[in-house]
């Protein structure tokens, strides 16, 4: 049969795909604009499912004082039925896939380049070592708890980063494989819940260990996951020490750039395995590195900026959402006790390296 019989047997929602997966093959610019609109049309209903269930998430979250970000994936694991077969499938992958992509690149867009010298060599240092200890002993205690190598690395990188959002940034430049998204949902899920007990508790304990505002600061920006929660437990403090948490924190949200490329570098042959021998860059941090630098440069209006930075955090909610909704409440369950007791293994050393190196005077 030849190929132009079996593309006519194809169904057309499939029919894009289907060509494009044909190397050296690539469809006329009449051929692809209905697949195109169909696949638009395919799209939408799940995107506004993952919208629908994101605001209602964040609803909740600015009337309770709760983190939005766990609101989303307990939302969308109730609305699992969503992500099986059914008219809102295809939305909901490309929201937690491709929409995850755009968010994360939009991040740039709340960084500058002065937000890391304002805070001296010394800081950047920790930081910087930080991050490395943390990713490390992430997959060393991964394979001594009997946790594979992925769940090590996300869990790592979820906890010296940016939380959440560190974590669905990495598992997009990892490859795909079967417990990918499950790894990634127990990062996420472990991760934000620690970052919320320590947003509580975490100015009580400074408040006994004697640190000022500016070393709190340090603490604070250095060993909570989230930026929310950091804002949060900072400013519970006083406003000194809420500013340098959030510039700390920004430094390692910046982190996530040269993280993400190692992470694509270093699986560039599994993805290539997986992509009949191309690798396949992720082209999304180059707009994350482009909108650093312009917004350094201050060549990006102060509107367009605060949009640009609405855009992003909408759109990560509403990965969020999609990720937990294609994951089921039978396999939050099935945790387990070792990747919990990961994270709060990962959430101590990162406070133990902070607080011997603050009360040292190095910084």
């Amino acid at each position: 049969m030849k190929t132009r019989d079996v593309i006519k047997n194809i169904d057309p929602l499939e029919k894009f795909d289907y060509l494009d997966s044909i190397e050296g093959f690539y469809p006329a610019q009449s051929e692809q604009k209905e697949p195109m609109l169909d696949r638009m049309r395919a799209l939408a209903p799940g995107i506004l499912v993952c919208g629908t269930v994101a605001l209602a998430a964040k609803f909740i979250a600015q009337h309770y004082a709760a983190p939005v970000m766990l609101l989303c994936l307990l939302l969308g694991m109730v609305f699992h039925f969503m992500s099986q077969d059914g008219p809102t499938k295809k939305g909901v992958q490309f929201t937690s896939q491709t929409l995850l992509r755009i968010g994360v690149a939009l991040i740039g867009a709340r960084i500058m380049f002065s937000d890391l010298t304002a805070l001296g060599g010394g800081t950047l240092t920790l930081v910087i070592v930080a991050i490395g200890i943390v990713i490390g002993l992430g997959v060393a205690w991964a394979w001594a708890l009997k946790l594979d190598r992925e769940q090590g690395l996300l869990i790592g990188g979820a906890t010296a980063i940016c939380g959440a959002s560190a974590a669905l940034a990495l598992s997009s430049v990892m490859p795909k494989s079967k417990t990918l998204e499950h790894n990634t949902l127990i990062a996420v899920v472990g991760v934000t819940a620690m970052g919320t007990i320590s947003m509580i508790f975490y100015p009580v304990i400074i408040g006994f260990l004697g640190l000022d505002d500016h070393q709190a600061g340090i603490l604070i920006g250095g060993t909570i996951h989230d930026v929310s929660q950091v804002v949060g437990a900072g400013y519970s403090i006083s406003e000194e020490a809420g500013d340098t948490a959030i510039i700390v924190k920004l430094v390692r949200v910046f982190m996530l750039v040269p993280i993400l490329f190692l992470f694509a570098l270093g699986f560039r042959k599994q993805q290539a395995k997986e992509s009949s021998g191309r690798f396949i860059f992720p082209f999304f941090l180059i707009g994350f590195v482009a909108l650093v630098i312009l917004n350094s440069l201050d060549l990006i209006p102060e509107g367009l900026v605060n949009m640009l930075q609405s855009s992003s955090k909408w759109l990560l909610v509403m990965a969020i959402t999609a990720v937990g909704m294609k994951t089921s409440l039978k396999q939050m369950f099935s945790l387990g006790w070792r990747p919990l007791f990961l994270i709060l293994i990962e959430t101590v050393m990162i406070s133990i390296l902070y607080f011997s190196v603050i009360i040292s005077g190095l910084i």
